[in-house]
């Protein structure tokens, strides 16, 4: 199957191993200034399903690209703070959460450097910005309340179109975040082939992580 031209620019740098993120700030940028380039805009499904019965509370969501699970949780009521490293993906955001009259706190940073507050969060998202899940895990189970949730989701390694080599692409491991968030009361795993929410055309398909959490 030939990619799209948008298409491919949005595989080629959600494929990228990790980056300075001076780099990784400038591809996302790219992305989300092109009008054309095909990115999610509806809710994750993970965090529909795993949400629906909450009650509102507090909630980061790290990596929050365009909003689109941010913004959905700040409607519900939940109390949201979303970061990410792209100018161009948080005025997005800022934008869709000022049209839809929601209040959403949407900063532009680099969570890996951030301080954040300990045992503050009831909900924590980490959604297909799979370096950050890994090299974050410590510094969200301990920004988790007790019996928060912690949802991820991402690629495997083996489903990373255009990638070099394994060992320096950003898809997850076997097992790897049952090993990292082994401090958690393990919800929810699965490592299947299914539809990737990021980097594949609605056609492809290919090994997808998720996981849901739990702080004891």
């Amino acid at each position: 199957m030939k990619l799209l031209p948008a298409l491919a620019v949005v595989l080629s740098a959600a494929a990228l191993p990790a980056q300075p993120p001076g780099r990784a700030r400038q591809a996302w940028d790219q992305i989300y200034l092109n009008p054309d380039a095909r990115v999610p805009v509806n809710p994750s499904a993970l965090v529909l399903e795993t949400t629906a019965n909450l009650a509102p509370a507090t909630a980061l969501d790290a990596g929050m690209g365009n909003g689109r699970n941010a913004i959905y949780l700040a409607r519900k009521g939940w109390k949201v703070t979303g970061v990410d490293l792209s100018p161009a993906a948080v005025k997005r955001a800022r934008e869709e959460a000022a049209q839809l009259k929601v209040e959403l706190d949407a900063r532009v940073g680099d969570v890996e450097r951030m301080a954040l507050p300990r045992a503050h969060y009831d909900l924590i998202l980490c959604l297909y910005t799979e370096p950050l899940a890994v090299r974050a895990a410590k510094k969200f189970i301990d920004a988790l309340k007790p019996g928060g949730l912690l949802l991820i989701e991402g690629r495997h390694v083996e489903g990373l179109a255009g990638a070099s080599a394994p060992d320096t692409a950003s898809g997850f491991h076997d097992n790897q975040l049952l090993n990292l968030y082994d401090r958690l009361r393990i919800l929810r795993y699965e490592d299947r082939t299914m539809p990737a929410e990021w980097g594949n055309g609605n056609e492809a398909r290919g090994r997808v992580v998720r996981l849901v959490a739990q702080k004891r």
